[in-house]
């Protein structure tokens, strides 16, 4: 009884403390890493993927909600971008985060299952999640609010769109999925290394 009571505890403290670094990374410039090209890999996201793979996918649910919440009222208190205001519809800025967790801590699990290899299992892990969110968020935005992006952007039609959203999914979007599994390895083996013996995810 003891053992279960501690672990809970121990948990919530781990969640309490990814959540509070998932919100440090959104509300300063420490969540954007600058790269080559003039543009910038977003890491908010990570700890959400740390959680659903260390503490596993129901943790990384409420993880991955916590930090939606944080999006939404970002986008409703100090929208800084045109397309800032789209994120106070939870479709849009709660829902991908909410899966980030979910997708990355079972892909984490199924990759240990099948690779034998931590390493690589968190490298899966890190990738999916980052994908998750980057994927969901430009399907929402498409699906919800298509015609209001293209005035904002002033963009020709829906195709002018389409193409913008890949060219986000293939540069910028990829390149911070490689980051994500970078820093998600590392941070990843860390904690593992530091967990207890006979410490399990939920």
């Amino acid at each position: 009884m003891d053992l279960k009571v501690n672990q809970k505890t121990r948990n919530l403290v781990i969640l309490g403390v990814l959540l509070a670094i998932g919100i440090i990374l959104d509300i300063t410039p420490l969540g954007a890493i600058p790269m080559p090209g003039g543009v910038s890999a977003t890491i908010t996201m990570v700890p959400v993927i740390i959680g659903g793979i260390i503490l596993g996918p129901l943790p990384g649910l409420y993880l991955g909600i916590g930090m939606g919440v944080v999006s939404l009222l970002h986008a409703l208190m100090r929208p800084v971008t045109p397309l800032d205001p789209l994120f106070v519809n939870p479709l849009l800025s709660v829902l991908p985060r909410a899966m980030i967790g979910v997708v990355s801590g079972n892909v984490y699990r199924i990759s240990k299952k099948l690779l034998k290899n931590s390493s690589l299992s968190l490298v899966a892990g890190g990738i999916a999640g980052s994908l998750t969110n980057t994927v969901l968020v430009l399907l929402m935005m498409y699906l919800l609010f298509a015609p209001k992006i293209q005035e904002i952007l002033e963009l020709t039609d829906s195709k002018a769109l389409r193409i913008m959203i890949y060219g986000i999914v293939s540069t910028n979007g990829l390149m911070e999925a490689v980051v994500a599994a970078v820093i998600t390895c590392g941070i990843g083996l860390a904690l593992q290394k530091g967990l207890p013996k006979g410490f399990t995810r939920l």
